[in-house]
């Protein structure tokens, strides 16, 4: 079974001023979608706290894991220039896939820095806080998942293997 780790990334769900619901509904989706998952992990908006979760995931076997807030524009929302730092690199056709189809939903999805990286063989999702959006997001890639998880494991069939 493929693992995933959900990781929201919120001053305000970490501190308890409100309940996260992003965290539950990301959890929620990727159980539908057969993935064991791990947390939702609530972390502040800070480059330190989310780098080290995300390593932790990774660390524990996370097959994906998905960054639920800190894609918007404001001074706190920290999450894609953590996740271009800490990642091996960034998969730009996600973000470009995700604000188009968004469009749907929200003019606002222009305004959107959601994508996708990888570290280390491990697919990450930086995506919104909004519960709603979340699971929009989610659905938008669920066609691209499974091929992306074994793309960066080297397993597509139709791919010449490299010797290591």
């Amino acid at each position: 079974m493929k693992k995933a780790a959900v990781i929201v990334s919120s001053d305000r769900a970490h501190s308890g001023t409100y309940e996260d619901k992003s965290g539950p509904a990301a959890k929620a989706w990727l159980a539908d979608a057969k993935f064991e998952v791990d947390g939702p992990h609530v972390v502040p908006d800070d480059p330190a706290a989310l780098t080290e979760t995300v390593l932790d995931a990774i660390r524990r076997g996370a097959d994906m894991v998905v960054v639920s807030g800190g894609t918007g524009l404001s001074p706190r929302d920290i999450t894609p220039q953590t996740l271009d730092r800490l990642a091996d690199y960034g998969i730009p056709g996600f973000g470009e896939l995700l604000r188009r189809e968004s469009l749907k939903y929200s003019l606002n999805a222009y305004l959107s820095r959601c994508g996708g990286w990888v570290k280390d063989g491990v697919l990450i999702l930086g995506l919104p806080g909004n519960p709603k959006a979340v699971v929009e997001q989610l659905d938008i890639l669920k066609d691209l998942l499974d091929h992306a998880l074994k793309a960066v494991h080297n397993e597509c069939s139709h791919r010449r293997k490299v010797d290591a």
